[in-house]
């Protein structure tokens, strides 16, 4: 049996979709205090990196040493070069322009030529200073404190009886000669391990100490001070 064909002029109405119905976001509230603090946050890093690029782009002069100044000895002005540079903000580096305060001082360390100069590295007094003398003492490790002796420390200098070890005292021996001295400053020595000690000595004793020195008769032993 066949269904009979549909009548003329009609035409089947097309099943509409579903209608997805909107969703709507809530809406947040404006807070202005919000705002206006980050903007302020915002000002604020603006500002501190703007002062930390100028702190750290800015080059200036500063004096550097360009010759070998030995302790003591008296800043001329061509011992010193001016060097434009870009300094960390913990260094205490001389400006250039404070170059005529420098020459006349006295140098209280040894001054390597191409290091900055800082005015810790300079006294207005003569060194060893009035009364002293300026020793050098070349000595191997077991003759001083290891890793102790730091410029400025008080020192005895012990006058040994020979260049061996010191021997066991007996009840009447004569005590050792021990002179008080100042360590000026310290440097590795020439000969391969031992310290070159440049010490201030009274200047009555400055010639034992030189001859007790070159003897190899010394020992470097730290006070209470030191």
């Amino acid at each position: 049996m066949t269904s009979a064909p549909p009548k003329a002029g009609r035409t089947a109405s097309p099943v509409n979709a579903p209608y997805a119905v909107p969703r709507v976001a809530p809406q947040r509230r404006w807070r202005p205090a919000l705002v206006w603090l980050a903007v302020a946050l915002v000002a604020a890093g603006g500002l501190i990196a703007v002062a930390v690029l100028r702190k750290v782009g800015t080059t200036a002069e500063y004096l550097a040493v360009n010759t070998t100044v030995e302790v003591g000895s008296t800043i001329e002005r061509s011992d010193l070069s001016t060097v434009r540079i870009t300094v960390d903000p913990t260094l205490k580096p001389i400006e250039a322009s404070a170059a005529d305060q420098i020459v006349g001082k006295f140098a209280a360390v040894a001054l390597v030529p191409g290091t900055l100069l800082t005015r810790a590295q300079l006294t207005d007094r003569a060194v060893p200073g009035e009364g002293k003398q300026l020793v050098g003492l070349s000595l191997p490790p077991e003759r001083l404190p290891a890793d102790r002796v730091k410029p400025g420390a008080a020192v005895l200098l012990v006058v040994t009886a020979d260049s061996g070890p010191v021997p066991n005292q007996q009840p009447n021996a004569t005590a050792p000669i021990s002179i008080n001295a100042t360590v000026v400053d310290v440097h590795a020595g020439i000969r391969e391990g031992t310290t070159l000690l440049n010490v201030a000595v009274a200047e009555r004793d400055g010639p034992l100490v030189a001859s007790r020195a070159a003897a190899g008769r010394i020992v470097v032993a730290l006070t209470t001070g030191g």
